[in-house]
């Protein structure tokens, strides 16, 4: 009996934490990105900013601590844009209360830069790079999970004036 119990308990509180996920307010949101202009044959800079709700932080990239979970930015390749690593700002010092030391995080909004080449070959036109944005929120007395949150860049590829 006190193992059916358990499950109960168990499958309530994951189905009752599931629910109120699925309602919270958005703690991260990734802004709008306008469409880069980018020719064809050349390097770009794409930006991914982030706004984060007050009250919470998320890690920097990179951590503090390598036990902590950074925030990192995965982006697929679109046909004819090949995007390179993500360019991070450094973290700003937070202390939690009763720590001695500093996490670096970022607070209120982050952008995070990323380079890209426009291959030779790419087609003349509108492209979208999809991906995503993985953080840990946490305020200033717990974490939450570790979430992620989709990311979309406009690209407008255009011929290039050699």
């Amino acid at each position: 009996m006190n193992f059916r119990v358990t499950i109960f308990l168990f499958l309530l509180f994951f189905i009752g934490n599931g629910t109120a996920f699925s309602q919270e307010t958005a703690i991260v949101t990734v802004m709008p990105a306008k469409p880069v202009i980018a020719a064809r044959g050349q390097a770009t800079q794409l930006t991914v900013r982030a706004k984060i709700r007050k009250g919470f932080h998320i890690q920097a990239n990179p951590a503090a601590d390598e036990f902590l979970i950074p925030t990192t930015l995965t982006i697929q390749t679109a046909e004819g844009i090949v995007p390179d690593n993500p360019v991070y700002p450094p973290g700003r010092p937070y202390r939690l209360e009763g720590s001695t030391e500093d996490l670096l995080t970022y607070e209120d909004e982050v952008t995070i830069i990323l380079p890209a080449r426009v291959l030779d070959s790419a087609p003349p036109g509108n492209a979208v790079l999809t991906g995503k944005l993985r953080f840990q929120p946490c305020d200033d007395r717990k974490c939450l999970f570790p979430r992620s949150i989709p990311v979309v860049i406009p690209v407008e590829i255009v011929d290039s004036q050699k």
